[in-house]
């Protein structure tokens, strides 16, 4: 297969699958949180602050090391297994025995036990990293897509069982270890991990000094982008937590799960062709496109909707998640883009770009997060409003003169579509307080979103009718 033919064929799988499982978990998800309180989900989400935070250094980058090297063999691989098997060691101790530390800080037993159980994690993804490497390497996204999707939803079923049975956090606990565990079988099945570890790293400079910009990257984007749990956590509360969070995550998901096909084929792909210049620009470029496309009128309609999809989804108990899924989303697209561009940089053997972009945004976030929240959770969503924009702009400043890109063709490659959206959030809006006033809320919401689809695609019909016929040729391959 050529390479055209092999991403098209990766976004295929990985997005087909990926759609399959939230269309269950999803499912699964919105029973669970009428189940569960606010306040089981504000503990998991601290509790992920610290997990997901030691998994930054886990794999120490050496998973993209190994899709991005031009050559690999046995040796290395061996080296690179004990590696890792060192460092989750290690992460699997720290965090068990700093459990109780951390709980103390946060003043609350339960935080203890959920984190020395979230702990074995580390154990497990030991036998994740090169399997899952190697699979993007060769760019069999089918086999990855698949793994992932039955790993998901085998731990969204048993979420949703020990939910409905009184277990309360250890439903959401129980559910991401078997997604961990799956997966981990699942990999290894397809492509066998398990080998004599190495333990000297002979001959792995440039292999280690590529995983080690990546992990850093990892760590600083991490720092600045969960430092609003992490501050909300000790100064408002599990209960604002769990609101902000659930917010924050339905605001998000689009990005979380677009950025997460997208990057898992755009990497591997991206480093093919490393060498040509005008070829990486010019994909980077479309890739842009198609993201504004979709992304601007999704989460701007997220945000006009917000209401009705709180109400109908989650019940009235949740309705303190309103204001900040009105206002999360407007940023969300921009951070979809930038979560984008480091694709392309990382695979041209530029990754030291993506940790001075992070080194600035973890000095503007936490600072706005710590300001904001003087003023409560709408305060730290305006943290999001005013700081992102200042960041994104940085990033910019930094990645296009890599990508040899001008500014120029970078924002025509969005302009048009946000201006779309901009139009169809004002209509949606107004429809809120004038046509669709007093309907139910069933009614409404999809009065709402037929109402949304229709204005935004006919004024991209009017504005930019070609960036219509390009998404559909892409859809269509």
């Amino acid at each position: 297969m050529t390479i055209k033919a092999k991403v098209i064929s990766g976004l295929s799988w990985t997005a087909g699958a990926n759609l399959f499982g939230q269309l269950i978990t999803w499912g699964i998800t919105i029973v669970v949180m009428r189940i569960l309180s606010p306040s089981d989900y504000g503990l998991l989400a601290i509790a992920s602050i610290f997990v997901a935070f030691l998994s930054m250094m886990a794999a120490a980058g050496l998973g993209p090391a190994i899709v991005q090297a031009k050559d690999i063999d046995e040796i290395r691989l061996r080296q690179i297994f004990g590696l890792i098997l060192v460092f989750n060691s290690i992460l699997f101790i720290v965090l068990f025995l700093a459990a109780g530390a951390i709980a103390a800080f946060f003043d609350d037993p339960r935080l203890r036990d959920v984190l020395r159980v979230l702990s074995i994690q580390f154990v497990i993804n030991a036998f994740v990293t090169i399997p899952e490497a190697m699979l993007g390497r060769e760019m069999q996204f089918k086999k990855r897509a698949l793994i992932e999707l039955a790993a998901n939803v085998a731990g969204g079923m048993l979420t949703l069982l020990l939910a409905t049975n009184g277990f309360g956090v250890w439903s959401l606990v129980g559910g991401s270890m078997l997604s961990m565990t799956g997966k981990a079988l699942g990999l290894n099945i397809v492509c066998p991990s398990v080998r004599l570890p190495m333990m000297s790293l002979s001959g792995s400079k440039h292999i280690l000094a590529f995983g080690g910009n990546i992990t850093a990257a990892r760590m600083l984007w991490f720092f600045y982008s969960q430092a609003d749990i992490f501050i909300a956590g000790k100064f408002l509360g599990k209960e604002a937590v769990g609101f902000y969070s659930v917010a924050m995550h339905l605001a998000s998901l689009p990005v979380q799960k677009i950025s997460g096909v997208l990057n898992q084929v755009a990497f591997p792909a991206f480093t093919q062709i490393q060498h040509d210049s005008e070829a990486v620009a010019r994909q980077v470029l479309k890739g842009v496109r198609i993201l504004s496309f979709f992304a601007f009128p999704v989460l701007w309609g997220i945000s006009a909707m917000a209401p009705n999809i709180v109400t109908l989804l989650l019940g009235n108990k949740w309705n303190a998640a309103i204001l900040p899924l009105q206002l999360l989303p407007a940023i969300m697209p921009f951070r979809m883009i930038s979560n984008f561009l480091p694709a392309a940089v990382d695979a041209v053997g530029r990754p030291d770009v993506s940790v001075k972009n992070l080194i600035s945004a973890s000095i503007v976030m936490p600072t706005m997060f710590v300001v904001g929240s003087q003023w409560g959770i709408p305060g730290l969503c305006m943290a999001w409003l005013i700081g992102f924009p200042l960041v994104f702009a940085g990033n910019l400043i930094r990645i296009l003169p890599v990508l040899q890109i001008k500014p120029l063709q970078f924002f025509d490659s969005l302009f048009r579509p946000a201006v779309s959206a901009a139009i169809m959030y004002a209509v949606v809006t107004l429809s809120n307080h004038g046509l669709l006033a007093g309907l139910p809320v069933g009614v409404a919401l999809s009065a709402q979103v037929v109402l949304s689809a229709l204005v935004y695609i006919g004024c991209m019909l009017v504005i930019n009718r070609g960036r219509i016929f390009e998404v559909l040729n892409t859809l269509k391959l």
